[in-house]
């Protein structure tokens, strides 16, 4: 709904409400400036107006009044549970509406921010610590090999590293004497025969 409402209209026969699928008596059809239309029940009415004020609504009327000139004029009335009372023209009513699914809006999506903040939190903490952690022991870790022991290690890890080296030129070698075998005919091999 943060499409501007344009009209509220009382469906006084009520409906069944889209939200709740039950009866209720009377809906709103509130009419968009896209001219899209959508019934709500009371709750949400109530709801919207109780964001709007900041203060929870107690009950609302629609209100027909007659001028003297014969002319009919909608006004609406909102009590609030502190019953304190205004009376609102359908033009402030759209706007109460409007203003009161905004800070819906905005005030869930400052829950779910907060909810991801705090859990972004947690897991940066995390990282950090793992973090600390490491260095912390890569600072104090203790060597046991000796400085003879790394010698024979590093004089091994060549040697083994040179006769891969060598191990993979010798298998290369047979592996292109095999490739160069199944790339020949065989001896006996005549060809494909005609078909008749």
């Amino acid at each position: 709904m943060s499409i501007q409402i344009s009209n509220v209209t009382q469906i006084d026969e009520g409906g069944t409400n889209p939200k709740t699928e039950l009866f209720e008596q009377p809906l709103w059809e509130l009419t968009f400036d896209t001219g899209e239309k959508r019934i709500i029940g009371k709750p949400k009415m109530e709801e919207y107006l109780s964001k709007a004020y900041e203060k929870t609504v107690h009950h609302f009327k629609r209100r027909i009044s007659t001028l003297t000139s014969g002319a009919k004029i909608t006004q609406w009335s909102v009590v609030f549970t502190d019953y304190d009372d205004i009376l609102l023209a359908t033009i402030e009513l759209c706007d109460k509406l409007y203003k009161g699914h905004q800070r819906k809006d905005e005030e869930k999506y400052k829950k779910l921010d907060e909810e991801l903040t705090s859990k972004r939190g947690l897991i940066a903490e995390a990282v950090v610590k793992a973090q600390e952690h490491s260095q912390h022991e890569s600072y104090h870790r203790v060597t046991t090999t000796t400085p003879d022991e790394r010698e024979q290690i590093d004089t091994h890890r060549d040697k083994v590293k040179r006769d891969v080296v060598l191990s993979t030129e010798e298998n290369l070698e047979d592996f292109r004497d095999l490739i160069k075998k199944d790339a020949a005919p065989h001896p006996d091999a005549k060809g494909y025969e005609d078909m008749k």
